[in-house]
């Protein structure tokens, strides 16, 4: 298949551009700067900037599928939820159907909803919406939070974990499902390859566990014992308070409210669709 992968220098888009390539898939890859010398030769390297989608859209034409797993975690001056999750995606959606493309693979995030008052989920939701409404075959993954080899996010816990004393916000009691980066590229690459996965939305995760229990897990593979200290609701609202205000700091308003109200998948319709079983967590890797 010739496709359009956007996002793939981040973390889930670099999986997804190797595992792809490796199959024998032909990928443009829209990146924002030029690709290291050590880059895969097999792969045609497009440096544009995502939010100026005029430098970039009309390249769409010569390919079959568009995988599309652009996100950000904090907004800047720059870049908005808004208008690097909803605006660009939508932009891209429709010159996809124009050119008639054969399929639009949109990674989201596990807990999208056009209602909730967190702005980076409800913008993955309005593009998760907007593509449904697209007169072409689509499919929209949600992942809870990715890990393996490069994960920032499990970095950062990983450090959190081998602390003398471990800070955990609230009680840690709220749910969590990582996934791992192998399952979620061999999702996407099922989606690429079967024309029977198509205009649906599934959710991915792999083992359930309390954050508590995560760190916990963590901390044993780095042969420590987990020394928590929960941190107050109010020391924690300020934090994220001074996080919300300055930019600045391990968490704001809104990734609180999202860590305290779990992260949880209904993994039906990924077993259904894909015909296997997301591993166990695996703290090594």
């Amino acid at each position: 298949m010739r496709i359009f992968l956007t996002g793939a220098s981040g973390f889930i888009g670099r999986h997804v551009a190797a595992e792809l390539s490796n199959a024998g898939h032909q990928l443009t890859c829209l990146v924002r700067r030029a690709a290291p010398i050590q880059a895969n030769p097999a792969i045609k390297y497009l440096v544009a900037e995502w939010l100026k989608p005029a430098q970039w859209l009309d390249q769409l034409a010569d390919h079959e599928i568009v995988i599309n797993c652009v996100g950000i975690l904090r907004e800047t001056r720059q870049a908005s939820f808004q208008a690097v999750q909803t605006d660009v995606p939508i932009a891209l959606f429709q010159a996809a159907a124009q050119h008639k493309l054969q399929k639009i693979i949109q990674i989201s995030a596990l807990g999208a909803d056009v209602m909730a008052p967190q702005a980076f989920v409800r913008s993955k939701a309005l593009a998760d919406q907007a593509l449904s409404q697209q007169a072409i075959p689509w499919v929209v993954l949600r992942p809870s939070f990715v890990y393996g080899s490069g994960s920032y996010s499990m970095q950062l816990f990983r450090r959190l974990a081998r602390l003398p004393i471990t800070p955990i916000l609230g009680d840690g009691r709220y749910q969590v499902q990582p996934i791992h980066i192998n399952d979620l590229v061999q999702a996407i690459k099922l989606c690429v390859e079967q024309q029977s996965i198509t205009n649906c939305t599934i959710e991915a995760g792999g083992e359930r566990m309390s954050f508590y229990q995560l760190l916990e897990r963590l901390a044993a593979s780095q042969g420590r014992s987990l020394r928590p200290w929960f941190v107050p609701n109010s020391l924690s609202q300020l934090l994220a308070t001074i996080g919300t205000a300055t930019s600045l700091g391990p968490i704001n308003r809104a990734e609180l409210s999202l860590l305290l109200q779990g992260n949880i998948a209904d993994l039906s319709a990924f077993r259904r669709y894909f015909g296997f079983e997301p591993r166990p967590f695996q703290p090594h890797d």
